[in-house]
């Protein structure tokens, strides 16, 4: 009676790394298209479907202070109480007063203080005001105003200044365009992509039940494993194994394996030999035809042929429990399709003949 050893098979870290690196363009591919992806919305979303267009228009002054630099700091305007000037009723009362006759006069509070902006970048003697609204020319207009008021009636309120000149005027207001980053959109796409696609990929590697090498038949499933048909031991296994077997059967897992094929292989390379000499006979898979168990159990040997790759393990597992319970005892498994370059690097083997690996 067979047993499954699923929960006593180690994780195998070399296997998995080398698997990955053979899905490398499917990694690839993966990787471009989430680079496309991203970076096309985010250019898309900047530019074609961005929202409402911003203008903006400023002026930059020099603030003279009525006392010496070092008594200045104490006095002195940082970014937050400038800020707070250009908000306060007063100030937006000397604003509105500017914009008499312009048709704008009748603008709240609340909607002229959230289109003015005041900062002070580095120099505290080198403030700025700014104004961003969805109109060219209402941004230019009040931009205007509010330097008025900053250089003719503000200063008038602050005793330590001794006066206020514009080194930078409001102009024509401009069109806030957007700071696109497209390169780093792409690579950030590029990278996230990645990142998730191997991710991804690892997990349907762990959570599938593959088969990619012959031990990881024997550690699961505790059956004997001849080898694949590129292997050098192959012929050794088979030749031991079925021995004294006049009527050995070639059964295949998968309903799309022919194992009349994989009898002929053993044929050619057992020739000379008693085992190659044997009547070897072909059975479809007990899972598309279980009537064949009874042939199965007449048999002197019988060699389980199982495709390599994704979703076997379940479907050999399947096989062996039904043939346990059919008292047809395998006698070996042999691993078909076996992924040679992945075999060649899993074990170390540095080139093949044709028939089986050689080590140089």
């Amino acid at each position: 009676m067979w047993e499954a050893c699923y929960g006593k098979e180690p994780f195998d870290l070399r296997l998995t790394v080398l698997r990955m690196i053979r899905q490398w363009k499917t990694l690839l591919l993966i990787t471009l298209a989430g680079s496309l992806i991203f970076g096309g919305i985010y250019y898309l979303g900047n530019t074609l479907l961005r929202g409402r267009r911003e203008y903006a228009a400023g002026s930059v002054y020099r603030v003279d202070y009525g006392v010496d630099d070092v008594d200045a700091n104490a006095v002195m305007i940082n970014s937050y109480t400038w800020n707070t000037y250009m908000h306060t009723e007063e100030f937006l009362d000397m604003v509105r007063s500017r914009l008499a006759g312009s048709g704008m006069e009748e603008i709240s509070d609340q909607e002229l203080g959230g289109y003015i902006q005041g900062e002070i970048e580095s120099d505290w003697r080198v403030p700025s005001t700014g104004v961003i609204t969805e109109d060219r020319n209402k941004s230019t207009v009040i931009a205007r105003a509010v330097e008025e008021a900053v250089i003719q009636d503000f200063v008038l309120g602050i005793s330590e200044i001794k006066a206020i000149r514009v080194l930078d005027h409001a102009g024509e207001a401009q069109e806030i365009l957007p700071d696109l980053r497209i390169g780093r959109a792409f690579t950030l796409g590029a990278v996230l992509a990645a990142f998730f696609g191997l991710v991804i990929l690892l997990l349907k590697e762990l959570g599938e039940d593959n088969i990619w090498l012959p031990a990881a038949i024997r550690r699961r499933y505790g059956v004997k494993v001849a080898g694949t048909l590129n292997s050098r031991e192959l012929k050794e296994n088979i030749c031991y194994l079925f021995a004294g077997a006049d009527h050995p059967v070639v059964c295949s897992v998968q309903e799309n394996c022919d194992p009349a094929e994989t009898a002929e292989a053993i044929r050619r390379l057992c020739g000379g030999t008693a085992a190659g000499e044997a009547d070897w006979q072909s059975l479809p898979s007990p899972l598309a035809c279980p009537e064949a168990a009874e042939k199965l159990r007449a048999a002197d040997g019988i060699l389980l042929a199982v495709r390599a790759g994704a979703h076997g393990g379940k479907q050999l597992e399947y096989t062996l429990d039904f043939l346990a319970q059919q008292d047809c005892k395998v006698t070996a498994v042999i691993l078909l399709d076996a992924d040679e370059v992945l075999l060649r690097l899993y074990y170390g083997f540095q080139k093949t003949d044709g028939r089986a690996w050689v080590e140089e």
